[in-house]
């Protein structure tokens, strides 16, 4: 496949973490339940994997998939989080991300961005987008996403080498191209290829680093 879109192909931002690579002790009160059809918790300085799927599992044609790409970079780039890895698959799309904050209350604590914002953020104007591509008016997700804190520096790894190989695991792209609706900072820690073309290599990765890598301040 050919090169990414410029538009696209932004570095990360370089926007403190105050996590390790997992979730910090919180409180009872530091945490937000909300429930659909499953439970989702959301918690502060915490990172997130989430997906969700495409409606009924249809799949996205490459320019409704270059639009979704756009729409989650965005919400990088305007700071509702920090995303670490994006893959935007035929069917579905894969997201790791820290939420950030967005403002301080009438108490001057933090608020941050929540997952229903952020997910309704970038599901809303998705599907805004891709009926008027088509022409067409319903549904382009399903309702349900699925979300998984992550708790340590072995599972934000684990969780990133799933996203960045799930395109060759899958079959979607051949073992020797790139696929361009995957994306990775150009450095978040020592152990995150630089450029994103570099990520499906982590399919053939074993073994993890010794240490964890605290993210840069």
């Amino acid at each position: 496949m050919g090169p990414r879109p410029n538009s696209l192909e932004h570095p990360g931002s370089a926007r403190a973490s105050r996590a390790l690579s997992g979730a910090p002790p919180e409180s009872f009160d530091e945490i937000r339940y909300s429930k659909r059809r499953l439970p989702h918790f959301a918690r502060a300085w915490v990172k997130y994997a989430v997906s969700f799927s495409a409606y009924h599992r249809s799949l996205l044609r490459p320019v409704e998939r270059d639009l979704v790409l756009q729409s989650v970079c965005y919400a990088h780039q305007t700071h509702q989080y920090e995303l670490y890895a994006a893959c935007v698959m035929p069917d579905r799309v894969h997201l790791l991300f820290e939420p950030q904050p967005k403002a301080d209350d009438a108490t001057s604590q933090t608020v941050f961005w929540s997952l229903t914002e952020i997910l309704q953020g970038i599901k809303s104007s998705t599907v805004h987008r891709i009926n008027r591509l088509r022409r067409t008016r319903g549904p382009v997700w399903d309702r349900e996403t699925f979300d998984r804190v992550i708790r340590s520096a072995s599972d934000l790894r684990e969780k990133f080498s799933y996203i960045c190989a799930n395109p060759w695991k899958s079959g979607v792209a051949e073992q020797n191209e790139d696929y361009r609706w995957l994306w990775t900072q150009d450095s978040s820690s020592a152990w995150v290829p630089k450029p994103a073309r570099e990520a499906r290599a982590l399919r053939k990765r074993r073994d993890p680093p010794a240490e964890a890598h605290v993210l840069p301040q």
